[in-house]
């Protein structure tokens, strides 16, 4: 299977490249940088990481002592590690690979990830889309290239983005591994597992074990995956969908919970970061920004960080989703489906019954 790269460009359309062209057209300056001053100096990620010239050497105790006091090295900090992959898990339509497309121009054009997360040594992106067209993902990039006031006249010369739809990620490992050693980003985001999977189940875990390898071996040689899969219905799990295995493959995990703030009309997700590095920050929500007709998806205009924990006067909206979500549900089961205290859903649940709404 060939698979084509599309590189950001958002000049006028041309007889030849039209709105994304060919990935070999030379390299601008990005212009318009919204998080103010200059654009930072683009410098290598840190700290540096040694390369064994063999995965097999056998290492001392006196190796692991030469590198202590050393901080993890963050490519993104607190959400993806150098050569190491970080999964992200959300029920469908949850704002997991707006998102993380969001990030892959923002960490090349700005260093920041939804206006937050430092991303220092990051120049190029690849954003594989797996499952929505390129028409889709075109409209979005636009949207989110206007948010972030990227002119029509400059250039993001290291974000790419591809969609070759479903492949077989055991059978074209090859052929992945030569893209990324061309065009070398400093990260990668695939969306989503179950488009790479070829019929396996990734309810057992010896047909799940050739695919996770192959992404820890990508993420290893070549540069950091975020790999974006799907949670269980139940929302009471708020992790990936498969075995407890699945998880266990990654130093990382994000889960996305996706809430619509009744009053104000908002959408933010609620996201999990859990890391064997230890993590600043573990528990924030995102927002949407849009411009118009939400349902037209060119007016999506960014994805920002929106601050520790639950957005303010977010919780009541929550637990009243899980209710409608299981009307019959006991305080105890909407406090875990929620994720709120079980005395703050019998207080919510009593004004709900007094308004006389069961």
């Amino acid at each position: 299977m060939a698979i084509q790269f599309s590189q950001f460009n958002n000049a006028p359309p041309t007889e030849t490249g039209g709105f994304f062209a060919d990935l070999e057209q030379p390299s601008e300056a990005i212009g318009g940088n919204p998080l103010g001053g200059q654009i930072p100096a683009r410098g290598a990620i840190t700290p540096p990481l040694v390369q064994s010239p063999s995965p097999w050497e056998v290492r001392t105790f006196g190796d692991a002592q030469r590198g202590e006091g050393g901080r993890p090295p963050w490519v993104i900090q607190d959400l993806l590690l150098a050569q190491t992959a970080t999964l992200v898990s959300a029920q469908p339509h949850a704002m997991k690979s707006l998102s993380w497309l969001a990030a892959c121009i923002e960490a090349v054009g700005f260093h920041k990830v939804w206006e937050h997360f430092d991303a220092p040594g990051v120049e190029k992106a690849l954003f594989i889309e797996t499952e929505d067209p390129p028409w889709l993902v075109e409209a979005r990039i636009r949207g989110i290239a206007k948010g972030l006031r990227i002119g029509a006249d400059n250039r993001l010369p290291g974000f790419h983005y591809v969609c070759p739809g479903p492949f077989d990620l055991v059978a074209e490992e090859k052929e992945l591994r030569g893209l990324l050693e061309k065009h070398g980003p400093h990260f990668a985001v695939i969306s989503t597992l179950q488009n790479l999977l070829n019929g396996r189940s990734w309810l057992k875990q010896e047909e799940m074990q050739p695919v996770n390898a192959a992404i820890l071996r990508l993420s290893r040689a070549y540069c950091p995956i975020v790999l974006i899969t799907h949670s269980p219905w139940d929302k009471t799990q708020r992790r990936a969908a498969g075995t407890v295995t699945q998880t266990a493959n990654f130093i990382t995990t994000m889960h996305y919970e996706k809430v619509q703030n009744r009053k104000t009309g908002e959408t933010l997700a609620h996201v999990l970061v859990d890391t064997k590095a230890g993590a600043v920050e573990g528990d924030f929500h995102l927002k949407l920004t849009t411009d118009g007709d939400k349902a037209v998806p060119e007016t999506v205009r960014g994805i920002t960080y929106g601050g520790v924990g639950w957005s303010k006067g977010i919780g009541k909206a929550a637990v009243l989703a899980a209710i409608d979500d299981d009307p019959e549900g006991s305080p105890q089961e909407i406090a875990e489906r929620s994720g709120f205290g079980e005395r703050y859903v019998q207080r919510i649940m009593k004004e709900r019954k007094s308004h006389g709404r069961k």
